[in-house]
């Protein structure tokens, strides 16, 4: 089974997800990537990976449309256990919100 999550964007605007699957257990390999995007106020379940490759080893937002004031980061996991690989392995729900023209991040637990 994929790895599965709920990805919610709690900004008015359109933000492009990318997100960065990890080769195994491994944070320095990566199994490839999967874009999508989240429109303002969106929730969407997004599956990743395959049965063997279930982890995030980061995530990329970007505001659309792209611009010299439209905020995008890149997160990525360095080290297993650190609070961003937590944040994005230990749970199933990532909120996406903004403040002072920067993302913030967010995990939460879902039934």
């Amino acid at each position: 089974m994929a790895g599965r999550k709920l990805f919610t964007n709690l900004t008015p605007h359109p933000v492009l997800v990318t997100l960065y699957i990890r080769a195994s257990e491994d944070p320095r390999r990566t199994a490839g990537t999967k874009e999508f995007v989240l429109q303002g106020g969106e929730s969407q379940w997004q599956e990743y990976g395959d049965r063997i490759d279930i982890y995030l080893n980061g995530i990329r937002l970007c505001a659309t449309p792209p611009g010299p004031d439209a905020p995008a980061t890149s997160n990525v996991v360095i080290t297993r256990g650190s609070a961003l690989d937590n944040m994005l392995n230990m749970r199933n729900a990532v909120d996406v919100a903004a403040s002072a023209g920067a993302f913030i991040l967010s995990g939460r637990q879902v039934n």
